[in-house]
């Protein structure tokens, strides 16, 4: 069974994915590492130069392609559950986790440190950040939902193998 771990950054879904992957010993996948490795560039660059849709077709590729995978953990951005293809490509003897956790908690986690005291105090931030949140929550085709705001990736991992027990 595919285990999908799916959110934002910032809700803790690719540390706990490696986390898993070394525990269960499975391999992992993470398709926005892969864009940026064979595309030698950030996924928001990518979308900024390139556009939105060249980004959705190469997550459409990358899913294609690891879809058929058994016994793997992949980790997956929001925007590639949009797609109902995908969906049902990742959801076939598979699972999907939807990882969550509070605006500011992803601030925290994404700019560590001074930078996120500073972008705390504008609001702006969090603004942008719930709206995100709001505007792309896809948990309703999740089977599951952790909220990772009051766990570490750790945690995180500990909370799926939980889960992984009721399937």
């Amino acid at each position: 069974m595919k285990i999908i771990l799916a959110g934002f950054n910032g809700t803790w879904r690719k540390e706990a994915g490696l986390i898993l992957s070394m525990r269960l010993g499975r391999r992992f996948f993470d398709i926005e590492q892969i864009i940026e490795e064979r595309e030698k560039d950030r996924t928001a660059h990518i979308a900024q130069v390139k556009g939105v849709d060249y980004l959705k077709n190469l997550e459409n590729q990358i899913v294609e392609e690891i879809a058929s995978y058994q016994e793997c953990i992949i980790s997956v951005g929001p925007d590639v559950l949009s797609d109902e293809k995908n969906r049902k490509k990742l959801k076939s003897d598979g699972i999907i986790i939807w990882f969550t956790a509070e605006p500011s908690i992803i601030l925290l986690r994404l700019y560590p440190g001074r930078e996120s005291k500073t972008l705390l105090k504008k609001q702006n931030a969090l603004v942008q950040i719930r709206q995100m949140l709001k505007e792309h929550d896809f948990s309703e085709f999740a089977d599951r939902i952790i909220d990772t705001s009051s766990l570490t990736s750790e945690e995180s991992a500990d909370s799926v193998q939980k889960l992984l027990a009721s399937f």
